[in-house]
């Protein structure tokens, strides 16, 4: 058990670096959670359901998986990820990711599902 918790905090230190670098190399000591790269975050925890539709999850980048969601889905959406909703696991299954990870991969998630919405 003490094993899968290193692993687990290893891959979540792993996430940040990469979106660290994903900034540039500047040298900002808030900048990994300040900047998370969205789509690492996705593709590495929301994307094997997201992805397929796996477990009715709704598929990014298809609008009408969404349709029948809340219309104030945007914060219950970021409410959901981080705890859980039906089969979907609170924080794609990883209780040790960061708010920041989760925020990131949840915004992707909807900037490639409703590519024409407005940009905060």
């Amino acid at each position: 058990m003490k094993r899968i918790a290193t692993i687990s905090l290893t891959t979540a230190a792993a996430a940040l670096v990469l979106a660290g670098c994903a900034l540039g190399g500047k040298d900002d000591s808030d900048a990994e959670t300040k900047s998370v790269n969205g789509e690492v975050a996705y593709l590495e925890y929301c994307a094997t359901c997201h992805e397929s539709g796996m477990f009715n999850a709704p598929r990014m980048g298809e609008p009408m998986d969404w349709e029948v969601r809340s219309s104030l889905w945007q914060a219950v959406l970021m409410e959901h990820a981080k705890q859980g909703y039906y089969d979907m696991p609170a924080r794609g299954g990883r209780t040790d990711l960061p708010d920041e990870v989760v925020n990131a991969a949840a915004e992707y998630m909807l900037e490639n599902t409703y590519r024409d919405r407005p940009k905060d």
